[in-house]
């Protein structure tokens, strides 16, 4: 894997470490989003049935998906910013460009996803408008919401990764 497409251990190391902790933060915030939703509609069988219809797709999508976006973000974040001696400095800052990044491109991927459904029912132009709202919305709550977890997680997992290979 080393020097393939310009990239090095180094980088595939801090994409590896990305993907665990985007992982990590995946299942926080699907489990602070099931306890919520048990919390104001009651932990019942009905509850749980409105649950799972629809929406434990998208979290079983976000649990897969999230991990492999962000171990390719992170490795072309590492390759193209990263100085060639590690520093942990910029390991954070590079962490949490990570993130944000990460958090755009699966909220693209989740509005291609959402809106396939929209184009195949009627017209491309209906699966456009589907595909750019759902993208908006999900990226400005997704920064709202998720990017104040996901950017301290982001910048100790590249603090912590550079701080490492200074170590080494």
């Amino acid at each position: 894997m080393t020097d393939y497409l310009g990239l090095s251990r180094r980088d595939v190391g801090a994409g590896l470490a990305a993907g665990g902790s985007a992982f990590l933060a995946a299942v926080l915030v699907n489990l602070w989003n099931f306890v919520q939703t048990f919390r104001a509609r009651g932990f019942d069988s009905v509850s749980l049935a409105e649950y799972r219809t629809g929406v434990g797709e998208i979290i079983f999508l976000g649990m897969i998906v999230t991990p492999v976006v962000a171990l390719l973000v992170t490795a072309v974040v590492w390759r193209v910013m990263m100085p060639d001696e590690p520093d942990p400095r910029y390991g954070a800052v590079a962490g949490i460009v990570s993130a944000i990044g990460s958090l755009f491109i699966y909220a693209v991927l989740l509005g291609i996803m959402l809106s396939l459904s929209q184009s195949s029912a009627g017209g491309l132009g209906g699966g456009v408008s589907e595909f750019l709202f759902l993208t908006a919305l999900i990226a400005l709550f997704g920064s709202v919401i998720v990017l104040s977890v996901i950017a301290p997680i982001g910048a100790t997992v590249g603090y912590g990764y550079e701080w490492y290979l200074t170590r080494r």
